[in-house]
């Protein structure tokens, strides 16, 4: 444990998740602002966000990331903002693309960061009765990582480079031995199922998934650093682990809803405090906004 060292508390205010599952999850602009404002005032510094459409589903409609960054800039105006690329299947990644370079092109909307998964997602989710699976890709083949990553570069744009897996971290030695990534690599370990049975095909959320993927990112990527998380409560064992282990850590809607007693959260500070809290009985301090940037190699 590195007793005294800044961690940066990164708030993942939305993702997919779905307002049936908790009413208090952001989706307009607005609404993105006020929960990054909030989360600002317990401690983070990083606010990663998905843009939504008016029903509350998926959109990559540079029009609605340019309302929530600008929001947001103006909500936390010291703070980094990232955005996703992930997409669903039939979408292709020229779509984001599309949208980098929309965002790029005007100051007040060009986020800090964009999240990378480093490789395939799928899922064997059940349908609303809980009693049919089907099976959902969310895809990024190595030529889409390839261009996601060099538009990055092109438009100065950090990618967060996702990791669920051990066979994502194998893909990102292939793409750091390819020239692709960038030095010095960010990473997220994101644990990114709740558990063994729920058909998400990555590792689950245990602290024993987190050291196997650490060990060997040690290994292969010895100064590189990262933020941890996991799927629902199970996700705060994840954060201990990482808080303890000299790390960083995301938290928020899009990881769990609850807090670690199983209560649903009114809001994503609720969360974050419950992070400082952690952080500060791990012996960590809280990274500054002008530190995080430091930390992430996130520069203006």
């Amino acid at each position: 444990m590195v007793i005294g060292s800044p961690v940066v508390i990164e708030a993942a205010l939305n993702g997919g998740r779905d307002r049936s599952e908790n009413e208090a999850v952001p989706y307009t602009a607005g609404e993105l602002a006020a929960e990054a404002r909030r989360c600002a005032d317990e401690g983070a510094t990083v606010f990663h966000v998905h843009a939504r459409a008016d029903n509350g589903g998926w959109t990559v409609d540079p029009q609605r990331y340019a309302e929530v960054l600008r929001d947001l800039r103006e909500a936390v105006p010291h703070g980094l903002v990232s955005i996703t690329s992930i997409r669903p299947e039939g979408v292709s990644v020229e779509e984001i693309l599309k949208l980098l370079a929309t965002l790029a092109g005007d100051p007040a909307t060009k986020p800090d960061l964009i999240s990378v998964n480093l490789g395939h997602i799928v899922a064997w989710e059940p349908d609303a009765r809980g009693l049919v699976r089907r099976t959902v890709h969310y895809p990024n083949a190595y030529e889409d990582i390839t261009r996601l990553l060099a538009a990055c570069t092109m438009h100065g744009i950090r990618p967060e480079l996702g990791l669920m897996d051990l066979g994502f971290v194998a893909n990102a030695v292939a793409l750091r031995d390819d020239s692709v990534l960038p030095e010095p690599p960010w990473f997220l370990i994101e644990l990114d199922s709740p558990s063994y049975d729920s058909g998400v095909q990555v590792a689950p959320s245990t602290v024993a998934n987190y050291n196997a993927l650490a060990v060997p990112m040690r290994q292969h990527f010895p100064a590189a650093r990262w933020a941890a998380h996991g799927q629902g409560v199970a996700s705060y064992g994840v954060i201990e682990r990482a808080l303890t282990d000299g790390e960083h850590v995301r938290v928020g809607f899009e990881d769990a809803i609850q807090l670690p007693d199983g209560r649903l959260a009114r809001s994503n500070a609720e969360l974050v405090k419950w992070v400082v809290e952690a952080a500060q009985a791990a012996g960590r301090t809280l990274a500054t906004g002008e530190e995080a940037r430091v930390i992430m190699d996130c520069h203006v």
